[in-house]
C-alpha cells in the first residue's frame, strides 16, 4: 500500500469538499463539483477501500464492537476544515455515529481525516477525541 498516493487522493476529496463550501445549492457550479467529489470518492473507495476497511474492522472491534462496519466512504466527512500548517480537521458533528465503549452513554461519532489518513473517535458534545487509528 502507497500511504502517500492514499493520503493524496484523501486530501483531493477534502480540497473538494472546502471548495464546494463557497457555493449555494441553487449555483450551477455547485452540482458539478458533488459530481465530482461523488466520483473521486468512488475512485477512492475502489482503490483503497479493502486497506481501510481493515483498518475500520479492528477500530470498531476494540472502541464500537456494537457497532456495525460500513463502506469506507460513509466515514468521509461532508465538511473538512483546513489548518494553518495544511492539516486538516471536522467538526463534531461529522462521521458516523457509533456508541463507544470507552464514552457509555455519550453521543460518539467516528470520522477519517486526511493528511495523514486517519480514524479520529470524538464526542459530540462531551469533549474527547481521540485518533484511533493512523494509516502506515
Amino acid at each position: 500500500m502507497n500511504i502517500e498516493n492514499l493520503n493524496q487522493a484523501f486530501i483531493e476529496i477534502a480540497e473538494k469538499k472546502i471548495e464546494l463550501q463557497q457555493f449555494d445549492y441553487e449555483d450551477p457550479h455547485y452540482g458539478v463539483l458533488e459530481e465530482g467529489i461523488r466520483q473521486l470518492e468512488n475512485r477512492f473507495t475502489e482503490q483503497y477501500g479493502p486497506f481501510i476497511e481493515d483498518a475500520l474492522f479492528n477500530v470498531h472491534d476494540e472502541y464500537c464492537p456494537d457497532n456495525d462496519v460500513l463502506y469506507p466512504a460513509a466515514y468521509i466527512a461532508s465538511q473538512y476544515l483546513k489548518t494553518d500548517n495544511y492539516q486538516y480537521d471536522v467538526e463534531k458533528d461529522q462521521g458516523i455515529r457509533v456508541e463507544a465503549d470507552d464514552f457509555p452513554g455519550v453521543k460518539a461519532r467516528l470520522v477519517l481525516v486526511p493528511a495523514p489518513t486517519r480514524l479520529v473517535l470524538q464526542g459530540e458534545q462531551k469533549e474527547f477525541r481521540e485518533t484511533v487509528w493512523i494509516a502506515r
